[in-house]
């Protein structure tokens, strides 16, 4: 299934910081960091998303300085604020300047069709993307845990590492000092990223062979101990689309990266290639989350079924409660 689309790279690797420490703090295997780091240090500017300063909202920001690096971390699952990225990126690139941007792959080529051409002082990375999700539901969720914890949030994270690179946790810290830790894809955040995508990414069209960037850089899901590019604090997977961004890729230090196949890459990677799916309650949940938020939306979206088995896993003794959590995840999958 991937023969048409296997010709379209100059090279396929998995790696990661080699740093540990470092990589720990990174989403995947730090690759994005790294190559932040290594531009700047050459005098370049890097383009990238940052979450503002209240942590409701994302947005683009154009820097040269290390210090800004943290801030770029960590996934962002949401549509951001492009303010005047593109002409700001033009403006550097027509006074000789370097610059990195990062962004979906729809962006990269949002910026290309901006510029008008190719630019031997641009290096365009793509992120492997799933589709992202409405800024309400990110806004919802961070008013939500403040709330809660009766605090403004200082930290914020939707890919947190824990122990190793897996599972990623949604993190939050507040200014009283409490801090907010759980599996992503257990939070209602979680569950209306995996339901809500926009409409045009269920159609997208800068997949396979239509990807623009010079690299594009994700998570190697499908990785296990027995590869050569195996990490368990994490893996990226980086696929060099143009000579340039291969060039670029090898030439970073304090990366550790292993060539591999695209087959291998793509497998566990299928948006490298495919459009996001429509959840079939995309819909129940977009009316309820216009009308009554992200909470409301996510507990009132689920079937009936799933909702009762989930209500009565919190309640029943913990003796039993092993066997009544693997019912409700079998519900779910049939769901």
């Amino acid at each position: 299934m991937f023969e048409e689309y296997k010709k379209h790279d100059v090279a396929v690797y998995g790696g990661y910081l080699s740093d540990v420490s470092k990589l720990m703090q990174c989403t995947s295997g730090g690759i994005a960091t790294a190559m932040s780091e290594y531009m700047i240090k050459q005098g370049g500017y890097v383009a990238g998303v940052v979450y503002s300063d209240d942590f409701y909202s994302a947005e683009y920001i154009l820097t040269n300085k290390i210090s800004d690096i943290d801030r770029l971390k960590g996934s962002k699952y949401i549509e951001c604020d492009k303010k005047n990225i593109y002409s700001d990126v033009k403006r550097l690139l027509d006074s000789g300047e370097k610059v990195l941007f990062f962004g979906l792959p729809c962006v990269v080529a949002a910026l290309y069709k901006f510029i008008g051409t190719r630019n031997k002082n641009l290096i365009t990375c793509e992120l492997v993307c799933h589709g992202p999700t409405s800024a309400q539901i990110h806004k919802d969720y961070v008013s939500y845990l403040e709330d809660k914890y009766s605090s403004k949030v200082i930290d914020f994270s939707v890919r947190r590492k824990k122990d190793f690179w897996t599972p990623g946790y949604l993190y939050a810290k507040f200014e009283n000092g409490q801090t907010f830790e759980k599996p992503f894809y257990e939070t209602e955040y979680g569950y209306g990223f995996t339901v809500f995508g926009r409409e045009r990414c269920y159609d997208c069209k800068f997949k396979g062979n239509n990807r623009q960037g010079d690299i594009m850089i994700g998570d190697f899901w499908g990785a296990v101990d027995t590869d050569e590019y195996w990490n368990r604090c994490g893996v990226s997977v980086i696929f060099a689309e143009t000579t340039t961004g291969d060039a670029f890729i090898t030439s970073i230090p304090g990366i550790s990266i292993f060539s591999t196949t695209f087959e291998k890459a793509v497998k566990h990677n299928l948006m490298v290639i495919k459009s996001k799916v429509k959840h079939n309650n995309r819909e129940k949940f977009s009316k309820l989350l216009s009308k009554k938020g992200l909470i409301y939306a996510s507990k009132h979206s689920l079937p009936f079924k799933t909702q009762a088995i989930k209500y009565a896993s919190t309640i029943i003794p913990d003796k039993i409660r092993p066997m009544a959590k693997k019912l409700y995840f079998a519900i779910k999958k049939k769901a």
